[in-house]
Formats: structure tokens, C-alpha cells, sequence
């Protein structure tokens, strides 16, 4: 496979000097590297958060339903230093798993750890963007992306979901956590508006997706079974360790007379700007996104079904939406 390049254009430039410079300090909020928030299941100490960190990690990969005894490729897009592509490669042994990143230091870093781990003949990084990997088409079992879909451009993150579709087998799942905006089309409000458009400064985006339309892309783009589930409850637990530890690191730095540097500032003022926003339920939530690609001559629409319909299904989060392919109107209960 060949690697590809990052795009010469200046967010994608920013976007890897963030990483280049902040990203290191991400051992700070994870020993395994985890950089995204966590899963809190109950009987889980609160204050434990590599257990939760690793959890999210866990749940995403549960839904892709793999069958452990098959020869999968699974592919993390924007894996960061790799804490996903190492607990997918452990848990699945017969499994290739590969990560795709456009940040050198991340990919260099997560390869070295694979190696050290001696998971790197089943396990590997590669340079590559996420909306253009190179990879060939139907040729990829399975695909997530923990906060990293929101690096793409628009409400829909559009090029992301079609070159996941592109890269997919029928059948292959499609796994999606992150922060969203919800109810498309209705305005943030003053201060609303002016925290996300910080936390989208601080972290290099162009704007968070919008849970709707990025729904919607997914249909559009062939995807059937999409199933949305709101576990904004099940992150709080750990987002509120952010503003507490990314202060603490701050203070520390600045105490031991190091210079903090205008990324690992951008890096502080989003990780408190993230509580913040968190808090407002009624605009913003955190999701759990999935998909299967559909087969050839696939409707979208199941035999029985009624267009549009939507359920939740028994013993599942509240606030889980499943929306059939085909729909239209139906939007998730956010």
C-alpha cells in the first residue's frame, strides 16, 4: 500500500503542528495514549480514568461485530499514536489492523510502541489521510474513528463518510465516536456560538459535525443499519477529569519554568472549553455512530419495513436512535 501525503493546505499544516507539539503531552491524560474521552460503565471508580479510556476503546470495537476467527482488516481512521489499533490487535489475534494518521511524530511513536509490544506483524500505522487513504475500494472489513471524524470539513464530515464507504466491503462496519452538534438548522446562541467557535480554534476544526447531517451522510452514502446512541452520560464521568488535568499539567509545566507554547495553550483552552460546552445538553452531545455498508442491489430498505422507521432497541441507552436506510425525514431523538 502506498502511503499518502498530507495535503499542502494550511488547516491540514495546522492541524498537524497541534499534534506535532501538543500531542506529546498526552501521556499526561493517558499512560496508554489514549487521547479521547472514556466509556463509564456502572461499578466503575469515577476517578479511574485509564479504565474508562480504555473502555471507549472497548466498546467502539464491540461494535463492529467481528467475527474473531476470521482474517479481517480493521482500520482506525486517525488513529493517533495507535491505543486502539494495540486493544483491537489484542483482542482480536487473527486480526490485521492498521491506523492511518497524517501526523509523522504519531505514527512513528505508535509504530515503535507496536513494535515494542511485539504487535507489529499485525499491527501497524501509516502516513496516510483519512478522506483519500489509498486504499483499494471494498477492501476493508471494518472502520472507526474515536475524535477524529471531526477534523473534516463541514457539518456532515462528507469526504470522511464517503471514503469510508469507498474502503468497505459490503457487509463492513463503520464506527463513529465524538462530539456533536445537535438539532441541525436551529442557531447556537451568543455564548454558545462563541465557546464552540473557540474549541474549534483551539483544536483545529472547522466545525463539529452535526449529529443529523452527518446521520443523513451516511444513508446518502450507502450505509444501512445506522444506529445512533447518545452517551454523553456514560463521558461526563471522564470529560470532567479534563479542565482538572489539564490545569494541573499547566501549573506544573509553568512552575518547572517551562515555556507552554502556543499549541499546548490551544490544547488547555479547548480541553476547559469542552466542559463547557458539554453542559449544554440541548445544543451538543457526545455519540456513538454506526453503520454497515450495504451489498450490492441493496435497497436500504429492509422487507417489512416502513420507510423511515425508527426504534430503540430493548436494554439499550436512552437516547439511541435506529434509523433505517432510506429515510428521509426521521431524525434522531436528540
Amino acid at each position: 500500500m502506498t502511503s499518502l501525503e498530507a495535503r499542502p493546505d494550511s488547516r491540514h499544516q495546522a492541524l498537524i503542528a497541534y499534534y506535532e507539539q501538543a500531542g506529546p503531552d498526552a501521556a499526561a491524560w493517558s499512560s496508554a495514549l489514549s487521547m479521547h474521552f472514556g466509556y463509564y460503565r456502572f461499578g466503575f471508580n469515577p476517578f479511574r480514568r485509564e479504565r474508562m479510556l480504555d473502555e471507549m476503546n472497548r466498546q467502539v470495537i464491540e461494535r463492529l461485530r467481528l467475527n474473531a476467527d476470521r482474517r479481517d482488516l480493521i482500520v482506525d481512521l486517525g488513529c493517533g499514536v495507535g491505543a486502539t489499533v494495540r486493544r483491537a490487535a489484542w483482542l482480536f489475534p487473527r486480526k490485521q489492523i492498521l491506523g492511518i494518521n497524517v501526523v509523522p511524530w504519531q505514527v512513528e511513536r505508535g509504530n515503535a510502541w507496536t513494535r515494542h509490544v511485539e504487535l507489529h506483524e499485525r499491527a501497524r500505522l501509516e502516513l496516510a489521510d483519512y478522506t483519500c487513504t489509498g486504499l483499494a475500494s471494498g477492501s476493508v472489513d471494518g472502520a472507526i474513528a474515536i475524535e477524529s471524524a471531526c477534523h473534516a470539513e463541514g457539518p456532515a464530515k462528507e469526504a470522511f463518510v464517503r471514503e469510508a464507504a469507498r474502503i468497505l466491503k459490503p457487509g463492513g462496519r463503520l464506527v463513529v465516536a465524538d462530539a456533536f452538534r445537535k438539532h441541525a438548522g436551529r442557531p447556537l446562541g451568543f455564548v454558545s456560538a462563541r465557546l464552540h467557535g473557540a474549541l474549534c480554534r483551539s483544536f483545529v476544526l472547522s466545525e463539529l459535525a452535526q449529529v443529523e447531517d452527518f446521520r443523513d451522510a451516511l444513508v446518502r452514502h450507502g450505509f444501512a443499519d445506522v444506529t445512533v446512541e447518545d452517551i454523553s452520560w456514560r463521558v461526563a464521568p471522564s470529560a470532567l477529569h479534563a479542565p482538572v488535568a489539564v490545569l494541573w499539567f499547566g501549573l506544573t509545566k509553568l512552575l518547572r519554568g517551562e515555556s507552554l507554547g502556543e499549541q499546548r495553550l490551544n490544547n488547555l483552552r479547548g480541553s476547559v472549553v469542552s466542559a463547557l460546552l458539554g453542559a449544554n445538553r440541548f445544543q451538543f452531545g457526545y455519540y456513538l455512530l454506526s453503520a454497515t455498508k450495504s451489498g450490492r442491489g441493496q435497497t436500504g430498505v429492509r422487507p417489512g419495513s416502513d420507510r423511515g422507521q425508527t426504534g430503540v432497541r430493548p436494554g439499550s441507552d436512552r437516547g439511541q436512535t435506529r434509523v433505517r436506510p432510506g429515510s428521509d425525514g426521521a431524525r434522531p431523538s436528540v
